[in-house]
């Protein structure tokens, strides 16, 4: 069957009119769970998930304990629970669909209260379900990183990870082509169950919650067809995609059509703040209806799709057809239009607007304060963490610069990141397996022009002198493999010169953090978060340097009440740097501070509204940078 027919695919018709038909019951039953979800379960969730017991007593745990800890009964035990509560929403708004369209077919009235008390009351076992289907999907998953793994090892183990992907050797394409083979083969393995097993949730609903019958059941009904229902369920999600795209982009253009004619016909920027927060609250409710879409006619599709070959499917009635449905639909928004509706409706549309506007307004922060930091010693094309790279840092004007620091083998702080030279000087030497003298013969590339002595290897206290009174110094402590003896080393050198005020310190290691807070409770101490499970703000530190996902308005908020900075590595986009900087972080890393400065200056000079409007653009569009 060829790609344009699957729109005309009869289960596929069969299940849109459906929908169309049945919305009211199923947009009912979605703010239910909503609802449901939002005020009792996903906090108890985060209670239980939050608890110190699978954390081992610690509030965070994070980039190199993770994999140890994933590995562990308490890891384990956490990704499962947490995987099983982030579905079940998914499987309870199945289950209340899924029944209103059975009970739609045997000829019965659709109770919202008898769908509540009969799916709620067997949440338990659909608990249950939910984490039978993580553990499955958690073992698929380990042939597919051992795998992965084994390639990594006798492609990519004998120097850094970062130069393979900054040189790509021959052994980096091998490597990338051999994991991309094992990919799609086990890509081929997981939709290939997925298309026999899709019909494992309806036939668990009608089998009385015997999960062996329930997977025996799907696996029979699904048979030769598992391939157009799969076919089918990816048409949906593309289809609605595509639409949530279309109309954010409508939104876009009418958004700035109009703000810009409100600017030019009123003084007052009362009018502008109010069209702005109504088009806040519309993408938002688009957002909310595409999805409702998609949802109900995937759900619905599933359901019709497993009653397919039964007699409960060939006595339904034909449903309706798009246009009668269309004028169906018509008359009932008709009267809405009518002034003693529409009125009213229109007050209360422009309360929650200027409501939404004036509260985005105050939370809309000031940018002058922001910290900017030049990345890694400081931008191109100066070599990373060279002295040369600390002088263009500071002729960029950056507040701070960023170094990352190791321990050679005879005790020398050198500023060195990767755990080798061989990306940055072609030499396989490994740092903490060197003496400095041994390093200090290296000429680090790329050579940006400046004095050959410039680009090689220095330490830390060469990096603080030339930086004493002319740029502040963001010191990470590299391990590869923690020691105590490099914060100790660190802190030191530090004193030695005076330059306490001028350093923060930071580290991926919770150990080193931790170290450093009792060694040196007089300096500022941050942690940086590459990828972590638990609550960062909880950490008993003073800034948080962390990957741009992390960044959201509940960590911001949370970050703020335990009196937290937050710093974000690495941002090189002009874009991004203006979403975070209105979203209120108090710092960038970048490769590129003369842009961020720019950038800051440009906000900075900005009027709140002019934020505002700008925050509007952002919100719209972020999901598609």
């Amino acid at each position: 069957m060829r790609f344009p027919a699957f729109f005309k695919d009869p289960t596929l018709v069969t299940a849109r009119g459906r929908m169309l038909r049945l919305w009211k019951p199923m947009a009912a039953w979605t703010v239910c769970v909503w609802a449901a979800f939002l005020t009792v379960l996903s906090p108890l969730g985060s209670r239980i998930l939050g608890m110190e017991f699978f954390r081992g007593g610690d509030p965070v745990v994070g980039n190199a304990d993770l994999l140890e800890w994933v590995l562990s009964a308490r890891g384990a035990l956490h990704i499962i629970l947490a995987a099983s509560l982030a579905i079940l929403g998914v499987v309870v708004r199945f289950a209340g669909i899924f029944l209103i369209v059975t009970w739609d077919l045997e000829g019965r009235r659709h109770s919202l209260l008898h769908i509540m008390r009969l799916v709620f009351r067997t949440l338990p076992r659909l608990f249950v379900l939910c984490m039978v289907a993580v553990v499955v999907v958690l073992l698929w998953m380990l042939p597919l990183a051992g795998g992965l793994a084994l390639i990594y090892r006798f492609f990519l183990g004998e120097y850094d990870i970062n130069y393979y992907l900054t040189v790509q050797p021959p052994e980096w394409l091998h490597a990338r082509i051999l994991a991309g083979l094992w990919v799609l083969l086990w890509l081929a393995g997981a939709l290939f169950l997925l298309g026999r097993l899709l019909l494992m949730l309806p036939a668990y609903l009608t089998c009385d919650y015997r999960l062996w019958e329930a997977v025996k059941r799907a696996w029979h009904l699904a048979g030769s067809r598992w391939k157009r229902l799969l076919k089918l369920m990816a048409l949906v999600v593309s289809v609605g995609t595509l639409l949530h795209l279309a109309l954010d982009f409508l939104l876009l253009v009418l958004a700035r059509v109009l703000l810009i004619r409100i600017d030019l016909h009123f003084e007052s920027v009362r009018p502008l703040v109010m069209a702005s927060g109504s088009f806040v609250i519309l993408s938002f409710l688009l957002s909310l209806g595409v999805g409702f879409l998609i949802f109900s006619i995937g759900a619905t599709l599933l359901t019709g799709f497993y009653y397919e070959e039964t007699l409960l499917h060939q006595e339904a009635k034909p449903e309706a057809s798009l246009h009668e449905i269309g004028i169906h639909l018509g008359r009932k928004f008709v009267p809405w239009l009518r002034p003693k509706r529409f009125v009213p409706l229109l007050l209360v549309w422009t309360l929650l607007s200027g409501f939404a506007s004036l509260h985005g307004l105050r939370r809309i922060p000031e940018v002058g304060a922001v910290m900017i930091s030049a990345h890694r010693g400081g931008p191109p094309p100066a070599p990373e963490n060279t002295l040369s790279a600390l002088e263009a840092a500071i002729a960029a004007e950056a507040d701070y610069t960023e170094i990352d620091v190791q321990l050679t083998r005879d005790g020398q702080v050198v500023v060195v990141h990767d755990e080798d030279l061989m990306r940055m000087a072609g030499s396989p030497l490994v740092v903490t397996r060197s003496t400095f003298a041994e390093l200090r013969e290296l000429v680090q590339v790329p050579d940006d022009g400046s004095d050959p002595e410039m680009r090689r290897v220095a330490t830390l206290g060469e990096f603080l002198e030339r930086a004493d009174g002319r740029i502040r110094l963001m010191v990470e402590l590299k391990y590869y493999g923690f020691s105590p003896d490099l914060g100790e080393a660190v802190v030191k050198i530090i004193r030695e010169r005076g330059m306490a005020g001028q350093v923060v310190l930071m580290s991926l290691d919770l150990p080193a953090v931790h170290q450093l807070r009792e060694i040196a409770p007089d300096m500022e101490v941050g942690f940086v978060s590459g990828i972590s499970v638990g609550n960062l703000s909880r950490l008993p530190v003073d800034f948080l340097a962390v990957s741009r996902p992390a960044v959201n308005p509940r960590f911001l908020r949370a970050a703020r009440r335990n009196d937290l900075k937050v710093y974000v590595w690495t941002i090189n986009r002009k874009s991004r740097m203006v979403d975070l900087l209105l979203q209120g972080v108090d710092g960038l890393i970048t490769d590129d501070p003369v842009l961020a400065h720019r950038v800051r200056e440009e906000l900075g000079g900005m009027t709140a509204v002019e934020r505002l409007l700008l925050r509007f653009v952002t919100l719209v569009t972020e999901d598609h940078k």
